[in-house]
C-alpha cells in the first residue's frame, strides 16, 4: 500500500514523464532535422561522394528532411549554413587555419546561364593561360573539405592548369597570375585559405620540386 508521501508524488511524477516523453519527441524530431540519420544507417553513394564531395552527400538526408518540411528558399540557405560551419571546422582541424563563417549570396539566373554556356561549349577563357577550347570551374577550397559551390570560391582553368592546380605544381608567374584572380573574390575565406594553405603547398613544391605529394598539416 503506498503512503501518504508516494501517493502526492505520483501527479507529480506522472507529469515528469510526460515532460520526458515530449523532450525525447523534440530530439528525435531535430535528429532527423540536422542529419543525424547518417549514424544510423544512411551510406552515400561513393560515385555521388567522389562527384561531389562528402560534405554535400552525407548532408543529403537534410535536403530530403527540408525539402519536405520547408521552402527551396529556407532549405538552400539552412544548407548553406550548414556547409559554412562545416567549412570551418575542417579547414581548422585539418590545417590549423582560422577562417571566418561567410555565407555567400547565389544567384540561380546567373548559375543557370553559365551552365547554358557550358552545355553550348561556349567556355570562359583559362585565368592563367586565356585558353578557351575547353575549361573546368575549380573550387578554390576544395568540395572535400567543404569548399561552397559559389562563383566566389571557383576559378576558371583549362584541364592542364586544373590539374597543375590541384596538385600544387603551377610555376611562380602562374602562380602570380592566380594570385591576382582570386584576391577579386569577395569572400575572406577564400583569400585567407589560399595565402595560408594553397600559398604554402605552393611553395613547398617550388623549394622541393621532386615531391609530387603536396604537403599535409
Amino acid at each position: 500500500m503506498p503512503t501518504r508521501k508516494e501517493q502526492d508524488a505520483s501527479p507529480r511524477i506522472r507529469d515528469l514523464q510526460q515532460k520526458i516523453q515530449k523532450l525525447e519527441e523534440d530530439y528525435e524530431k531535430l535528429r532527423a532535422s540536422i542529419a543525424y540519420e547518417v549514424l544510423h544507417g544512411y551510406k552515400p553513394n561513393p560515385r555521388v561522394e567522389n562527384l561531389y564531395g562528402w560534405v554535400y552527400t552525407w548532408l543529403r538526408p537534410l535536403y530530403t528532411y527540408l525539402d519536405k518540411a520547408t521552402t527551396p528558399d529556407i532549405r538552400n540557405q539552412v544548407i548553406l549554413i550548414t556547409r559554412g560551419i562545416i567549412l570551418q571546422l575542417t579547414i581548422s582541424g585539418k590545417y590549423g587555419v582560422r577562417i571566418p563563417h561567410e555565407i555567400p549570396e547565389q544567384s540561380f539566373v546567373d548559375n543557370f546561364q553559365k551552365q547554358l554556356k557550358y552545355y553550348e561549349l561556349n567556355y570562359d577563357p583559362c585565368d592563367i593561360c586565356g585558353e578557351k577550347r575547353i575549361t573546368h570551374q575549380c573550387h578554390i577550397i576544395p568540395r572535400v573539405d567543404g569548399g561552397l559551390n559559389s562563383p566566389e570560391n571557383m576559378v576558371t582553368l583549362c584541364p592542364l592548369h586544373h590539374h597543375l592546380f590541384d596538385h600544387y605544381r603551377l610555376s611562380p608567374e602562374e602562380w602570380r597570375i592566380l594570385l591576382t584572380v582570386i584576391g577579386s573574390k569577395q569572400l575572406e575565406s577564400v583569400i585567407i585559405f589560399t595565402k595560408t594553405v594553397r600559398q604554402k603547398q605552393q611553395e613547398h613544391y617550388w623549394n622541393h620540386p621532386t615531391k609530387v605529394s603536396p604537403i599535409r598539416k
